[in-house]
C-alpha cells in the first residue's frame, strides 16, 4: 500500500480529518482537485460571511467575543495556512476509486495510489443546480447560478430577479439592494432566526440546547433532514421583512418560465408567517433552556422585534421586459457527484447510504456531508467531532 489512508478533498472537513489523523500518527495523503478551500474561493460572493459565530467554527479559529464572524477571504486564508502543515496534494484530481481488497485503488491523472482506508470529503452539495426551465427564459436575459455571483458590479445594468428564498438567495438579494439595484426575490418556505436573542447569538444558544446534536432518528420524520436551514446572515438578522424594508420586491415561489414571463405560486406574506412560526418553536426551545438552568438573560419580550408587514405582489407573473429585468440569478442549491466512486454507495431510493460517517463498504467514510451523525455534520461546528469518529474507525481498520 502507498499510504494508510487517502482523504479526497481539502476543504474544511477534509482538513479536519487530516489534523485528526496526524495527531494519532496515521500516514495519509489529502488529494484536492483544485486548490485548498476551492469551494470557498470559487462559489462564494465577495461580501460572504460565515453564518455561524466564531464560537461555532471549530477548527477554524477561536472567537474573541460576541458577534464575531469570519468573512470568505479569511476562511480561505485560515484553511490555506492549516494545509501547509498537512500532507495535502493540491491540483490532484481523483478520477476514479475502485475496490482492491483489502483497500482501495485511487486513480489520478498523475497515476494511482492504494490505501486500506479512504475518506470522502469532496462534498455532496457542490455541483450547481438549476431548473430545466432555465432554458425557456428569453435569451436576452443574463442568467447565472448563485455560485458564479461575486458582486453587483459584474452584472449588466437593470433589475435583477433572484430565484431562491434560502440563505444564498436572500443574502445575494440583500447585497444587490444595498448597492442600489432593483431586486425581485422569488421567495419560498424557509424559517428565520435572529442573529441575537436575549443577549447572545441565537445559534450559540441552540448549541447549549442540544439542537445541533440532534440525530436523524431524533426527528419526527426522516425527510425532515431535507428542510432548509432557518434564514439569517453572518453577524446580522435577515428575513423577508428586512428585505422588504430594503426595497426588495418579493414575489412567490418560482413555478414556470416562458420567454419574458416568469410565473410564481404561493404568497410571500404566508411564507413570512411560516418563518415566524419556525422561529417561535426555536425561541421556545431557548427560553425553556434559560429557565431550566436559571440563566440570567435579558427579557425575551424585547429581544426579537421583526420589521413591518410583507406585502404580496399584485400578480402571479412577472414580465421581465416591463420590469427591466436584465439578470436572473438561480439560487436553487447544489447537488453532488460521486459517479467517480465505483462502489455501491446509494440505496434504491437514490439516497446516500451510511451508518453515521461510515459508508456501506469496509474502510470507507464520509465527512462534511449533511446529517451524517447529527444536525451539525454539514457545518464547521460538526467537522472536528465527526473527524474524531472517523479516525477511531480508521485506526480500528488498520489494526485488524
Amino acid at each position: 500500500m502507498d499510504t494508510q489512508c487517502v482523504v479526497v478533498g481539502a476543504g474544511a472537513a477534509g482538513l479536519a480529518v487530516s489534523r485528526a489523523l496526524s495527531e494519532v500518527g496515521v500516514e495519509h495523503l489529502v488529494l484536492e482537485r483544485h486548490d485548498v478551500a476551492d469551494t470557498w474561493r470559487r462559489q462564494r460572493w465577495d461580501s460572504f460571511t460565515l453564518n455561524t459565530p466564531d464560537s461555532m467554527n471549530d477548527g477554524l479559529r477561536a472567537g474573541p467575543g460576541l458577534g464575531t464572524t469570519c468573512p470568505r477571504d479569511e476562511v480561505v486564508q485560515l484553511l490555506t495556512e492549516q494545509a501547509q502543515a498537512l500532507p495535502v496534494r493540491p491540483r490532484t484530481a481523483v478520477t476514479a476509486v475502485d475496490s482492491i481488497p483489502p483497500g482501495f485503488l485511487v486513480s489520478t491523472p498523475d497515476g494511482t495510489l492504494s490505501a486500506p482506508t479512504l475518506v470522502l470529503a469532496s462534498g455532496l452539495l457542490n455541483v450547481p443546480r438549476r431548473p430545466a426551465q432555465a432554458g425557456l427564459v428569453a435569451p436576452r436575459v443574463h442568467q447565472l447560478h448563485a455560485s458564479d455571483y461575486r458582486s453587483p458590479s459584474q452584472l449588466p445594468d437593470g433589475a435583477v430577479l433572484v430565484v431562491g428564498g434560502g440563505q444564498s438567495g436572500c443574502q445575494i438579494a440583500e447585497d444587490l439592494a444595498l448597492a442600489g439595484r432593483t431586486v425581485y426575490l422569488s421567495t419560498s418556505r424557509v424559517g428565520r432566526i435572529p442573529w441575537l436573542y436575549r443577549g447572545r447569538e441565537s445559534l450559540a444558544w441552540l448549541v447549549d440546547c442540544g439542537f445541533w446534536d440532534q440525530r436523524p432518528q431524533d426527528l419526527p420524520h426522516p425527510t425532515d433532514t431535507a428542510l432548509t436551514v432557518p434564514l439569517l446572515a453572518g453577524g446580522r438578522s435577515l428575513d423577508l421583512r428586512i428585505l422588504s424594508g430594503l426595497g426588495v420586491r418579493l414575489v412567490g415561489r418560482f413555478a414556470s418560465a416562458d420567454g419574458e414571463t416568469i410565473g410564481f405560486e404561493g404568497s410571500p406574506s404566508a411564507y413570512a408567517a411560516q418563518a415566524d412560526d419556525a422561529w417561535a418553536r426555536l425561541r421556545s426551545l431557548i427560553d425553556h433552556h434559560i429557565e431550566e438552568h436559571d440563566i440570567v438573560a435579558p427579557d425575551p419580550a424585547t429581544a426579537d422585534r421583526p420589521g413591518g408587514p410583507v406585502p404580496d405582489p399584485g400578480a402571479a407573473v412577472l414580465d421581465l421586459h416591463s420590469a427591466d429585468v436584465t439578470t436572473l440569478i438561480w439560487s436553487t442549491g447544489f447537488t453532488g457527484d460521486l459517479s467517480w466512486v465505483n462502489l455501491p454507495l446509494f440505496g434504491p431510493d437514490g439516497r446516500l447510504e451510511h451508518d453515521g460517517c461510515a459508508a456501506p463498504w469496509p474502510g470507507l467514510w464520509y465527512v462534511g456531508f449533511p446529517w451524517l451523525t447529527r444536525r451539525c455534520s454539514g457545518i464547521f461546528h460538526g467537522f472536528s467531532r465527526d473527524a474524531q469518529d472517523i479516525v477511531h474507525g480508521v485506526v480500528h481498520e488498520l489494526d485488524r
